[in-house]
């Protein structure tokens, strides 16, 4: 099949689900053609069977980046044209599914698949022309699908979608994300470990937070791995705690297993998740989670992390000293967590379902 796939390309849950289809894919023998402002961060080198079509991120004045939707949609069209393209995988609806729906006025012939990945099914506080909107993009899709029940569950209330929303789980590299094979180099004692795009929705302070409680009563080190809008505010956290010296800012980095591999406890304290695809790849490399009790957090940690309220700082600095105080406990969790990931999340039974889904989507 030739696929063209549109995602966000800097590191984020999302973008990397979607470089990793489309890695996968080009190994099953597939073309896959990626369609962005640049190329995924995640797809660096391209791998064999990957291509990618840049599209300009901004227009001439006056539009400037106003008209990216369209840019998009257009280098869209030419893509389908020349390359044959069978299927239009889009993950978020905005801005891709809405290129796409601009795209697909023009009469082209692909079938349209829409993930939807969390913050693009719009919240309570959304306006009515924005809830219009995302539904209108979901009923032009050909297929609907999301990486969780609760997702789903969600979509199908806020858009009055109904039971055809597919619930396709996130797939994880388990054979690299394991518990074995190189470490980085980090200071030694425990390392309280986060990897996110720093967004609000992440509540990384709250990780900063958590770290203060915990490092008032032993030596440790917290290792944030990332980047993103709420970096300066998340360093301000930190000088507030006076805690820089046992804070390591990583940035963005491309191969994390080895940051993972070497995290005693990793923290995903979110807000909104609708999957949480660092902490499934965390615990694949062995390492217990403490994670909120919202969205799809619950299915991919289940019984083998610590959950709990969205905020609930105090819980999550208890939960991380008792296991800091209880080797047999973390190490119980550690090879829990691995069970889980590598039961729930490896990639073959989730490329074939994601074959079926196209092919399925191409027949007469």
């Amino acid at each position: 099949m030739n696929i063209a796939i549109l995602c966000f390309h800097t590191i984020g849950g999302s973008g990397v689900v979607a470089s990793e289809l489309g890695r996968q894919l080009g190994r099953r023998g597939h073309r896959v053609h990626f369609v962005g402002a640049a190329q995924p961060e995640r797809l660096h080198p391209l791998p064999a069977g990957v291509s990618f079509h840049a599209v300009p991120l901004e227009e001439p004045p006056p539009v400037g980046r106003q008209g990216f939707v369209v840019s998009l949609a257009a280098r869209l069209i030419e893509v389908v044209r020349a390359e044959r393209i069978d299927i239009v995988h889009v993950h978020y609806a905005v801005p891709h599914a809405a290129a796409a729906m601009l795209a697909r006025a023009t009469g082209w012939t692909p079938r349209l698949v829409l993930t939807l990945h969390g913050s693009d099914v719009p919240q309570e506080s959304a306006s009515e022309g924005r809830v219009l909107l995302a539904r209108r993009m979901a009923l032009e899709a050909d297929a609907v699908t999301t990486p969780s029940e609760a997702l789903a569950a969600r979509a199908r209330e806020r858009l009055g979608l109904d039971d055809s929303v597919m619930v396709v789980p996130n797939f994880i590299d388990t054979d690299r994300f394991t518990p074995s094979g190189e470490r980085a180099s980090l200071p030694s004692g425990p390392v309280l470990m986060h990897a996110s795009n720093f967004r609000p929705v992440k509540r990384v302070t709250d990780v900063v937070r958590i770290f203060a409680r915990v490092r008032a009563t032993r030596p440790a080190t917290l290792v944030l791995v990332g980047d993103g809008p709420d970096r300066a505010a998340v360093e301000a956290e930190v000088a507030a705690h006076g805690l820089a010296r046992d804070v390591i800012f990583t940035g963005f980095v491309h191969d994390v297993a080895p940051l993972f591999r070497a995290a005693t406890l990793f923290f995903m304290p979110s807000q909104l998740e609708s999957f949480g695809m660092a902490t499934a790849e965390a615990m694949a490399c062995g390492v217990p989670v403490l994670a909120s009790k919202v969205g799809g957090l619950p299915e991919v940690v289940g019984e083998a992390g610590v959950l709990a309220h969205v905020g609930d700082v105090e819980a999550f600095a208890v939960a991380a000293l008792r296991l800091l105080d209880d080797g047999a406990a973390r190490e119980r969790l550690g090879l829990a967590a691995r069970e889980r990931a590598v039961r729930l999340f490896q990639p073959a039974p989730v490329l074939a379902r994601w074959e079926e889904i196209y092919r399925r989507l191409l027949r007469p």
